[in-house]
């Protein structure tokens, strides 16, 4: 895996502090997945209330049974459904060809009725996946699939939901699918953020077999996971935010950054706020600003995997008045202009919780002015959609699937499925791509030949706004 640490402005003035982003990128290389994949234990909790009656429930009955078919000798699955109730339809098995059909066969029987039991269904996914016999290395994804608001259970609300989910979540992953506008996609977004899993938004019926396939592509394709970034000051230098929407913590001056996986052909890019210090006198070559040292387990093929580590070095030079460079780096300045631009939505989604909607409008819009003037025209327009979302109550209700899908589809290259305009937005920046294996398994799904996904035209037009100073989390 390659990795990079990158500062926007590589000579600075020796005798003034300095201000700036530093910008981690991690590159895992191509894979030939179906040779080097590591067993899977994929359990999908299906909703089966009464809002997924007719084609939505067979469309997800379809998804799952392809799904089944597509896992291999020494894949495992399982199945769970909840309605008011919860029932486990299939415990985790390992995919014999008689237990693939006795799996499709209880999956055609399923019938929708009752309420929504979300808490439920989650739990008992989560159960299954941690006191299953499952082999070592074997990695581990329960599958929420919803269309609705959870009503009835031991938790309705992401306040309650997402501590069951940090109390139980184990040695599984979770991944969590919003069937439609009304599905409460918000909190799918977080349970999937804690869950170390994938947000998809499914817009209709059909969408949902092209789900399942990209999700289990991509299980499939992981290159690495539990992948640890400590960054380290040197000389001086602090670390004031983290502005990426990743698990992060404090470690004295430096920070330990937390990252679940990484997909073969995928990129994952992370930036923090940084200061840098004066210095008594200018430099004669660059030097170190930040030690940055990233350890991960590689998956070597099958269930084998590797411990890595890798350290590099930030570096900067520090130069006399007028020999310092002017503009920054115009690929890292697009790398903090993304991330800028998913730390404001944070911040402007919880300020719309509340009510103040013409302050989250321009804690984002601020922003739309700002990459414009540095030359990010699809950032730049896709802060002024976010913006919009948050002027009016009216706005960020209708906007859900929208957001969830822009705030999630940022923070990787790689994405399952996001809602038809965050997709254009995402693509136009370089982002939401699918890895070789997604498309591979999408087209097995549905029976195509191998292709390649066709690029996104970008959307034009943009109405600057005013500047503003940006705000992150502090340290």
């Amino acid at each position: 895996m390659k990795t990079t640490a990158r500062l926007p402005f590589e000579k600075i003035r020796f005798d003034l502090p300095f201000r700036t982003h530093l910008a981690l990128t991690l590159e895992a290389p191509h894979v030939e997945w179906e040779s080097r994949r590591p067993p899977v234990c994929v359990i999908p909790v299906i909703d089966v209330s009464g809002s997924m009656k007719g084609d939505k429930l067979e469309k997800a009955k379809k998804s799952v049974q392809k799904l089944v078919d597509h896992l291999a000798p020494g894949d495992f699955c399982g199945v769970v459904t909840f309605t008011t109730d919860v029932s486990t339809v299939a415990a985790p098995t390992q995919m014999t060809p008689a237990r693939k059909a006795a799996v499709r066969s209880a999956v055609e029987q399923l019938e929708a009725t009752n309420q929504t039991n979300l808490a439920g269904g989650m739990l008992e996914g989560l159960r299954l996946a941690n006191g299953s016999d499952l082999p070592d290395g074997m990695r581990v994804r329960v599958i929420l699939f919803t269309d609705g608001h959870a009503n009835v259970g031991v938790a309705t609300k992401s306040e309650g939901l997402l501590p069951l989910l940090d109390a139980n979540l184990g040695r599984a992953t979770l991944s969590a699918f919003g069937y439609g506008a009304d599905a409460d996609q918000e909190l799918l977004r977080d349970l999937s953020t804690r869950g170390k899993g994938n947000y998809a938004f499914v817009a209709g019926p059909d969408d949902a077999m092209t789900a399942f396939a990209r999700e289990l592509g991509g299980l499939l394709s992981t290159y690495a996971q539990d992948i640890v970034v400590q960054v380290r000051p040197v000389g001086g230098a602090c670390i004031t935010a983290v502005l990426s929407d990743v698990d992060a913590d404090p470690r004295g001056s430096a920070v330990e950054i937390r990252i679940p996986d990484i997909l073969a052909d995928e990129t994952r890019n992370v930036v923090l706020s940084v200061e840098l210090p004066a210095v008594t006198a200018p430099g004669s070559a660059p030097a170190t600003a930040f030690e940055v040292e990233v350890s991960w387990k590689s998956l070597a093929g099958g269930a084998h995997m590797v411990a890595e580590r890798q350290v590099v070095h930030a570096m900067v030079e520090r130069v006399v008045a007028g020999s310092e460079q002017v503009h920054p780096d115009r690929a890292v300045d697009v790398i903090v202009a993304q991330a800028e631009l998913v730390r404001a939505q944070i911040e402007a989604e919880e300020l719309a919780r509340h009510g103040r909607h013409q302050e989250a409008h321009e804690r984002v819009f601020v922003l739309c002015q700002s990459a414009m003037e540095r030359g990010h025209v699809a950032e730049a327009n896709a802060a002024r959609d976010v913006a919009e979302t948050m002027k009016d109550r009216a706005a960020f209700q209708a906007s859900t699937a929208y957001r969830s899908s822009m705030r999630k589809g940022v923070g990787r290259s790689s994405s399952v499925m996001m809602d038809a305009d965050a997709e254009i937005a995402l693509s136009s920046m370089g982002l939401s791509k699918k890895t070789v294996a997604q498309n591979d398994m999408d087209d097995l799904f549905k029976g195509k030949e191998k292709k390649a996904a066709p690029p996104t035209e970008p959307r034009k037009g943009l109405t600057p706004g005013a500047p503003k100073r940006t705000r992150a989390r502090r340290w």
